[in-house]
């Protein structure tokens, strides 16, 4: 199978088309890994703090509130099965808490005409209903803008509540005496997104509305998160884009909508009498509706699939530019997307692998083969190129591909292709998009006049948003939105539909890195059980080493995992890996490695740079690692060795002021026997050392070694903790 996400369907970024998840998302305690089950199954017990404020006592039935909530979720992979247990805890927040809150929101914010901006419900009506006719839909309105980051930033560094270890804050927030009982004057958070291509603040909304007639749309969140394990929910904030997905995504007469589409808090609480229980239930139902998509869809979403447990990760990108014979050369495009953000952005979601970034700008004109399949599913109509979207993605998958991409089964592999060309449109289901990804491949079709300001001249929007929720996709990740679910994309995530966020949320990299956490710990657990099953009290002390080491570093690995510790998870799995490879080799292995041959190029050395070339055998465990340890003027320092098909090598710079220089080779095996060493003198006369050599890969072995160098007074750290080739 490959490693790419060949599960999913093809998923669209700017797009009304929902990823269809394989598999119903359901927890950790300490493990005690002699007990555990042969299959390797998980438990994950997650926790939601919500903290209700400035809700009156009593107002709010919490099992109502709660009760359509998931409580658990359950994914399997092809390694692990887990099972997340999903509580929920809620309390309510003390009057001076909330004092300090609205201190912080009063003081960043702004409060004024203009300051946001109004749907119009029926110029929407009537341009989905007539795609060729532009219509103004967006009028300004007043009201308080508040600064979204200052205040999820308050909240992180200030909490309401202790936070869960494993789990997320939830603040339902009730702001209303903001707002008048007109609506004339209006609340709502600001996340002032920016473009990370060009700097500018984000003043337009999708490509329907990216025109003229809707110049500096104002982005108005009812919720923000994702810049740290919370969510904050302020029902009664004013916002358009539930009012604008309900439209423009469902049918007439939108049976199905929730009533938070359309109705505040304060619209909501003046239909209701609350001295009733009625009346708390109908509260408790609408403000549980509206906290349900954040959950469901951030927190834990059903939408996207496990992480797939890779070791590099390659995104191969192609941008053509495709009026080169028009004069828009193809040095003027080279700023709508750069490979360090991409790769940033990259490592930033998945940082246990290494990820190559590889993007080139061609001119499509010089490219027969591309030429041919872009214009197989494109036609220009009245002047304007207009391509067939699934029919072109799929060509490029099925003729192009193979030709960048190689599908290394350890290696999640996105090949991503950017078309730009003036006057172009692509359609896929009827409707206009500007991104297809899924597969393993995305591809952009972006209109050259979008990616400029009016003057046609000035750097606008680039691409590297829609390449990340694009290669997102390709990786697994759904939307943070459903038909009928949209509250999600009020979030820091790049994987809505509402505006572009320079990043990844922190719901994203939970996601992707706690799965892929999950499947290396049910392969390391499974595999201690198999290699420590019948170890005896009086084994050999090399395999009770062994094995205490390996129950250490899970136990230490899930404790992690239980605090969010994804990085150090992470690195005591691979601790752990490598301690059960020891085990299940110091079993079986009681012979030492033996170092064949060995030598420098040149083979006499004079205080020149040389290189050394090992050749090392163990037939039963095979090569931990070979060591060279070079005696410089008696200082010792540590080289690890390279592994080259079946030879290890090590570059010796030249040290020409030293007077002494003897190196030996170290060899390590994974059955933990005693090395395989070697010395030679080199020149000079140095005093050679102890014998009794760490492993330079096992960090309880190996402390940091300061070498002084005083023939070139250079101080030198030499710390190796290498984890697996």
């Amino acid at each position: 199978m490959r490693i790419i996400a060949g599960l999913l369907i093809i998923l669209f970024a700017i797009s009304g088309f929902p990823i269809v998840s394989t598999y119903t998302p359901m927890s950790h305690t300490d493990i005690d890994t002699k007990k555990l089950s042969a299959t390797p199954t998980i438990t994950r017990d997650w926790t939601v703090k919500i903290v209700l404020v400035n809700y009156d006592d009593g107002v709010i039935n919490e099992n109502v509130l709660t009760s359509d909530f998931p409580q658990a979720r359950l994914y399997t992979t092809t390694e692990v099965a887990v099972e997340y247990n999903i509580a929920y805890e809620i309390s309510t927040a003390s009057p001076s808490w909330e004092s300090s809150l609205q201190d912080v929101m009063d003081s960043n914010s702004v409060n004024g005409t203009d300051t946001g901006s109004k749907l119009d419900e029926t110029a929407l009506e009537y341009q989905k209903a007539h795609l060729d006719e532009p219509q103004k839909i967006f009028n300004s309105r007043d009201g308080r803008a508040i600064d979204g980051y200052a205040v999820e930033d308050w909240l992180i560094e200030n909490p309401a509540v202790t936070p869960p270890d494993l789990g997320y804050v939830f603040y339902l927030l009730n702001f209303s005496e903001y707002d008048s009982p007109d609506h004339e004057l209006e609340h709502w958070f600001d996340y002032h997104p920016i473009d990370p291509d060009t700097g500018l603040n984000q003043s337009w909304f999708r490509l329907e509305w990216d025109n003229e007639l809707n110049k500096d749309v104002k982005f108005q969140f009812a919720g923000i998160g994702g810049r740290g394990n919370i969510y904050v929910l302020d029902p009664s904030a004013d916002q358009w884009y539930l009012r604008w997905a309900r439209i423009w995504w469902g049918e007439a007469p939108y049976p199905n909508d929730f009533e938070h589409c359309t109705k505040d808090l304060e619209d909501k609480v003046s239909e209701l009498d609350l001295s009733t229980t009625g009346g708390k239930d109908a509260l408790s139902t609408y403000l549980g509706d509206y906290m349900y998509d954040p959950i469901s869809y951030l927190m834990f979403a059903h939408e996207h699939q496990p992480t797939v447990r890779a070791t590099s990760g390659l995104l191969r990108g192609l941008v053509f530019g495709m009026d080169v014979s028009s004069g828009v050369s193809i040095e003027s495009l080279q700023w709508v997307t750069d490979a360090e953000i991409q790769k940033a952005h990259l490592a930033e979601l998945l940082p246990f692998i290494d990820w190559t970034v590889e993007i080139d700008f061609l001119n499509i004109e010089e490219q027969a083969d591309w030429e041919t399949v872009f214009w197989s599913y494109a036609e220009v109509v009245d002047g304007v190129t207009q391509v067939d979207g699934y029919s072109q993605f799929y060509a490029i998958r099925e003729i192009l591909r193979d030709n960048y991409i190689t599908d290394l089964t350890d290696r999640v592999e996105v090949f991503g292709v950017v078309f730009i060309k003036k006057m172009m449109e692509m359609y896929a289901g009827g409707r206009t998009f500007t991104g297809l990804g899924g597969g393993g491949q995305t591809v952009i079709w972006k209109s050259w006049e979008r990616y400029y300001q009016e003057d046609g001249v000035t750097p606008k929007s680039g691409i590297s948003s829609i390449q990340l929720h694009e290669t997102m996709h390709a990786v697994g990740i759904g939307h943070t939105w459903n038909t009928y679910h949209y509250v999600g994309d009020f979030s820091f995530s790049p994987m809505g539909y509402f505006s572009m966020h320079n990043g990844t949320a922190t719901f994203d990299q939970n996601w992707v890195q706690s799965t892929y956490l999950d499947q290396m710990q049910g392969r390391i657990v499974e595999d201690y059980e198999d290699y420590s099953e019948g170890i005896l009290a009086d084994d050999l002390p090399k395999v009770l080493k062994a094995r205490d080491e390996a129950e250490a570093a899970i136990n230490l690995a899930v404790q992690l995992y239980n605090q969010m510790v994804w990085i150090g998870c992470f690195e005591a799995l691979s601790d752990a890996q490598d301690w059960v490879k020891r085990l299940r080799y110091s079993r079986i292995d009681n012979a030492q490695p033996i170092i064949s041959n060995w030598g420098t190029d040149p083979l006499t050395i004079d205080h020149e740079e040389f290189d050394v070339w090992i050749e090392v055998e163990d037939p039963d465990s095979g090569i931990e690692n070979v060591t060279l340890i070079l005696s410089i003027d008696n200082e010792l320092s540590y080289v690890l060795c390279e592994l080259d098909d079946d030879e290890y090598s090590a570059h010796i710079p030249a040290y020409p002021n030293s007077e002494s220089m003897a190196i030996q080779v170290v060899a390590h095996d994974w059955g933990m026997n005693p090395v395989a060493l070697d010395w030679r003198i080199l020149y000079g006369d140095p005093i050679l050392p102890d014998p009794t050599i760490p492993n330079p890969t096992n960090p309880l072995m190996l402390q940091v070694i300061l070498i002084s160098l005083s023939g070139i007074g250079l101080v030198i750290v030499v710390a190796f903790i290498i984890k697996r080739k």
